[in-house]
């Protein structure tokens, strides 16, 4: 959906029509492409060859924009005009007559659209978006009596507009000559100038839900699910001239996959255009070509998800790997990859890199990269290596994020020892990676998944970090990219919280708050931005918090249920969540009764030895698991308590669902 000058005006002069009953409104030749955007965006449609009208959703936008005109731009204030029980307003706007506007000046567009969502979600308009929102009449400055503070908000214009877009029904209309342009276009996310930007092409694309724009300023862009599917489907069929992919063209192909007549006529178009063969079978284009119509019928997905990993956590990795080489080579059961063996492992790997370091820097240890420097003086003061390795390599907290991303397993071998062994994903990640581990961010990862969203496109910074990784070329994801976004959409999350990652969370409410805040914050307690910042990244990966572009921070489902889970857990609880935590819980919970009244699942002292079985670990994990939840309060005498339940419902929301739109990437990885 996009309103500029010229669709402003157009959507004002078929109100007044519509409202003087006149029969038709006059339309000159040269204003058909303004039409024809508005029409794909189902504001307008064409009732007869000369009669455009308004739809329902083109009436109550520009009903908006008339309301807006006669409040005029300068900002105003009515002391009495209550947004909400704790708000009052402090200033508000409308909007100058759309005559006046700059010709390249968007009222509305996907960018505009992003924020006004994330301001919905977080109850507030993000730093990043205060200034459009309030230059558009869409939200207002209000003094909060709770916060006592003042914020923006969405203004009754704003959620109209965004009530408006979501019940608007896009048409979905492609002829040979877009077709073209988008099988031209790079896919994104990239920068905007890598986009003929204001062309009719590039308005019928954005207004279609093709393509979207970064927020604030539209600096990126990236097709979206939809687009990415579209674009498939014609860079492989779609060869020919009029109307080459549209809603009847659509459902017609998805009547004949479900094989039914649709007569030869149509059968022989769908031939023409490649989406099924001379025998009737689904071609790969028109294989995309029904998933474009699932993505179009079902609307935007609301989650996005993620998947972060440092440097460190990918030499773990490579570690578990060379040990189970090594025992594989020797049959040398010492060369097994036991924790003990594995920090003997990870211990020398250390000492030998930050030898290397002090050689090849010296004294000189502040021109050092500065992640380096403070590990690396501490070694050269350390006495003990042991010590100095512990203090500085949290190893069990790297093992338990790495599993909480399934990228590794802690297991039981025939010795009944705790071993630690790379999944699939593990050996996917550690194949990418090569031999110089680096950091996947979240925000990386994100800047690609995000786009599976109708309005959304990453942040330029994002796209910058996504880049830096290696995730993002100059218009498109790189092969790696599709590899993390892939994984994202399919591993199996399960929850972690190290002590700091939970004093993080603990400061976060449900809705209402700003990354900047955040920062804030924690470093005003001394903490360093870099841990913060990456704390984020591991709360936002396992899907419990998401930022926002417009630079809200939100809890999601899993968060919320989270927050009730850890209600009870001691201040100071080192790693008061863990996978292998969730692993006892769902051993305990499948040989144990549950009693609805009491939110309680009641286990049999005897039944213990079956859930230690079922869960996989070695008798020692176990029983550490085991004590940890019930120190944590997940687990009582006999019970999982109310708490623990919480937290398994909370493992569940932090994973795609089989309802979710999650296709796509596969393709593109493989």
């Amino acid at each position: 959906m996009i309103v500029r000058k010229e669709h402003a005006q157009m959507l004002e002069r078929l109100l007044r029509d519509q409202d003087a009953r006149r029969p038709f409104t006059e339309i000159a030749a040269a204003e058909a492409p303004v039409l024809h955007e508005l029409e794909r965006a189902g504001l307008v449609r064409q009732q007869n060859p000369v009669r455009w009208v308004l739809t329902y959703s083109g009436t109550a936008l520009a009903q908006v924009l008339r309301d807006l005109y006669a409040q005029g731009p300068a900002p105003y204030r009515e002391a009495d005009d209550e947004v909400g029980g704790d708000q009052v307003v402090r200033e508000a706007r409308g909007l100058a007559a759309p005559e006046t506007w700059p010709d390249d000046w968007r009222w509305l567009g996907s960018e505009v659209i992003a924020m006004l969502d994330a301001a919905a979600r977080a109850d507030r308009v993000g730093p990043k978006a205060e200034q459009a929102l309030l230059e558009r009449g869409l939200a207002v400055r209000v003094w909060d009596r709770h916060r006592k503070a003042e914020i923006v908000v969405l203004s009754e214009a704003g959620r109209a507009v965004l009530d408006i877009y979501a019940h608007a029904h896009p048409r979905l209309l492609i002829d040979d000559r877009l077709a073209d342009f988008i099988r031209q276009v790079p896919v994104g996310p990239a920068s905007a100038d890598r986009l003929p930007t204001g062309s009719h092409e590039e308005h019928l694309l954005e207004a279609m839900r093709l393509i979207a724009y970064s927020v604030p300023v539209s600096d990126a862009y990236a097709f979206t699910a939809l687009g990415q599917a579209v674009q498939r489907a014609l860079r492989t069929g779609g060869f020919g001239t009029g109307t080459v992919l549209s809603e009847d063209l659509l459902w017609a192909l998805a009547r004949h996959a479900d094989g039914e007549d649709i007569g030869p006529q149509a059968l022989a178009r769908l031939q023409a255009l490649a989406y099924v063969d001379a025998e009737g079978h689904l071609l790969p284009a028109g294989e995309w070509a029904l998933e474009a119509l699932r993505l179009w019928w079902d609307g935007p997905r609301r989650d996005v998800w993620t998947l972060a990993v440092k440097a460190e956590e990918v030499e773990v990795l490579a570690t578990v790997d060379a040990l189970w080489r090594k025992h594989a080579q020797t049959g040398n059961d010492d060369e097994i990859p036991t924790f003990a063996r594995l920090r003997r492992e990870m211990m020398d790997r250390k000492v030998q890199e930050y030898k290397a370091l002090l050689a090849r820097y010296g004294r000189r240890i502040k021109d050092m990269p500065k992640r380096y420097q403070a590990i690396a003086q501490q070694f050269a003061e350390a006495k003990d290596l042991a010590r100095w390795y512990d203090d500085n390599f949290a190893l069990r907290e790297a093992l338990y994020s790495l599993e909480s991303f399934h990228l590794l397993t802690s297991e039981e071998d025939a010795a009944g020892r705790e071993v630690f062994r790379l999944t699939d994903i593990g050996r996917q990640v550690l194949a990418e990676q090569g031999d110089r581990p680096r950091d996947i961010s979240s925000t990386a990862v994100k800047a690609i998944t995000m786009t599976r969203k109708m309005f959304a496109a990453p942040a330029l910074e994002w796209w910058q970090q996504a880049h830096d990784a290696g995730l993002v070329g100059t218009a498109e994801p790189t092969k790696s990219g599709w590899l993390y976004a892939h994984l994202a959409e399919t591993l199996t999350r399960q929850p972690h919280l190290t002590r700091f990652e939970l004093e993080v969370f603990h400061i976060i409410p449900a809705r209402g708050m700003t990354e900047e805040e955040i920062y804030r914050h924690l470093e005003a307690r001394g903490e360093d931005r870099e841990r913060i910042r990456w704390a984020l990244e591991k709360l936002e990966a396992r899907h419990l918090i998401e930022i926002l572009p417009d630079g809200n921070v939100v809890e999601t489902r899993a968060g919320e249920l989270m927050d009730q889970a850890l209600a009870s857990v001691p201040e100071g609880f080192g790693n008061p969540v863990t996978p292998l935590m969730v692993r006892v819980l769902r051993a305990l919970r499948a040989v144990g009764t549950l009693y609805v009244k009491e939110r309680k699942v009641r286990v049999l002292p005897r039944n213990l030895a079956e859930a230690w079985k079922r869960s996989g670990l070695s008798k020692e994990a176990f029983d550490d698991a085991l004590t940890a939840a019930r120190v944590a309060g997940f687990v009582g005498r006999n019970a999982i308590t109310t708490a623990g339940l919480w937290l398994l419902d909370a493992a569940d929301a932090m994973n795609p669902h089989p309802d979710d739109n999650l296709t796509g990437y596969a393709g593109a990885w493989h």
